[in-house]
C-alpha cells in the first residue's frame, strides 16, 4: 500500500504566523487542494500537526474523507517529530512525504518517485546546486521511522541529519522536468505574494 503523510504544523511568519494549511488560495486552503491532489493517488492519507488544538481546526476540511489526524509527540523538533510520528501511525510501507503548502504537486511526478523507490529507503529530487527536496520525496516507511528516532535520541533537529541516515535514490531535476515542464510541483507558499502567483497557475488549469 501506498501513503501520503502532509506535514501541517508550520506557521507562516509572513502570514502573520497563522497555520499556513489555512491560508485560503482560490477559495480554499492550501491543505485542501494538496489534499484534493492526494486523495485519489494513495490508499492512506495522514496530516501531521503540531497539538490537538490545531487539529479542531481541520474538521471541515477533511469531514467525510478517509484521512486520520497525527500530533507531535515531541516538542522542539518541527518536521522531524512531525515525521515520526507519523511513521508511527501509518500502516503502508512506502509514503509520499509533502507540505501543506505545496499546491501544485503533479501527481505524474509523485508516482514516478514511487516507481524508483525500489530497494533504496527514499527517493529525492535533487536540483543541480545539490539542494534535495526531502518534503516532495517517497520514503519507507520503517528506514524513516529507525532515522527519525535516532534523530530525536540524538538531539539532530534538522532535515539533513534525518536524509543521511538513509540509503536515497537521488532524482536530478532534468528527469523530473520532462513530467512537469514549470517544475511548479516544487512551488510552495511563502508569501503573500507566493498566492498571488499560485492563484494565476490554478486559473490556468
Amino acid at each position: 500500500m501506498r501513503a501520503a503523510v502532509i506535514l501541517a504544523g508550520g506557521r507562516g511568519s509572513r502570514f502573520g504566523f497563522r497555520d499556513k494549511s489555512l491560508i485560503q488560495l482560490n477559495g480554499k486552503p492550501l491543505l485542501a487542494h494538496v489534499i484534493d491532489t492526494l486523495y485519489d493517488l494513495v490508499e492512506e492519507i495522514l496530516i501531521s500537526l503540531r497539538s490537538y488544538k490545531q487539529a479542531k481546526k481541520l474538521d471541515k476540511i477533511i469531514e467525510g474523507k478517509n484521512i486520520r489526524i497525527v500530533v507531535d509527540e515531541v516538542v522542539g523538533y518541527g518536521p522531524i517529530a512531525g515525521i515520526n510520528a507519523a511513521m508511527k501511525a501509518l500502516t503502508s510501507e512506502v509514503v509520499f512525504l509533502t507540505g501543506c503548502d505545496m499546491p501544485n504537486l503533479k501527481t505524474d511526478v509523485i508516482k514516478q518517485l514511487f516507481m524508483l523507490i525500489e530497494d533504496y529507503d527514499a527517493v529525492v529530487p535533487i536540483w543541480e546546486n545539490g539542494d534535495i527536496e526531502s518534503l516532495h520525496s517517497v520514503y519507507r516507511r520503517d528506514s524513516t521511522l529507525t532515522a527519525t528516532d535516532l534523530c530525536i535520541s540524538h538531539g539532530e533537529k534538522k532535515l539533513f541529519e534525518f536524509i543521511n541516515r538513509l540509503d536515497v535514490r537521488y532524482v536530478r531535476i532534468d528527469e523530473i522536468k520532462r513530467l512537469d515542464p514549470s517544475l511548479l510541483t516544487f512551488s510552495n507558499i511563502n508569501s503573500p505574494e507566493d498566492i498571488i502567483v499560485a492563484a494565476g497557475h490554478h486559473a490556468k488549469l
